[in-house]
């Protein structure tokens, strides 16, 4: 399993699994705030840079992200489950996101609101993995050292 290139390098030159894991969640979500300011800038060409960067920066975090079940599981034999309730939060997540933001902008007759929501939520999500989330050492898999 790819836990992301840039998380593995920093666990092969010496830093912690909690600071390889936590960096690029991190700083993947602090950037993907940038869509709150797509609301701001002056024409589409910009705005649709700043969501695409929020994007890319969504994706950078991704790698980490999906290794949390392996990273918090008490055993090789939880993962799965672990790994199935985060898949299942998320696309709770991805449902109801679209349907509250659509609503929003129905309300408010703009995208003003939703990307700053959005922006915010991206903040929040950072500071929770920073300060909140905490992760032991990956569970040994038979074979594997």
């Amino acid at each position: 399993m790819d836990r992301g290139l840039f998380s593995d390098r920093l666990i092969r030159n010496g830093v912690s699994l909690t600071k390889a894991r936590k960096i690029p969640m991190v700083g993947g979500l602090l950037f993907s705030s940038v869509i709150a300011l797509a609301v701001i800038v002056p024409n589409g060409w910009v705005a649709l840079g700043l969501l695409s960067l929020s994007y890319a920066s969504l994706t950078f975090a991704s790698a980490s992200v999906w290794s949390l079940p392996a990273d918090v599981a008490p055993s090789h034999r939880q993962v799965a489950s672990i790994g199935g309730i985060q898949n299942f939060a998320s696309n709770l997540a991805g449902i109801g996101s679209p349907l509250l933001l659509g609503v929003l902008k129905g309300i408010t007759g703009s995208f003003v609101l939703p990307l700053i929501i959005t922006g915010a939520v991206g903040i929040v999500g950072a500071l929770t993995y920073c300060f909140v989330v905490v992760l032991s050492r990956p569970c040994r898999r038979a074979g594997r050292r």
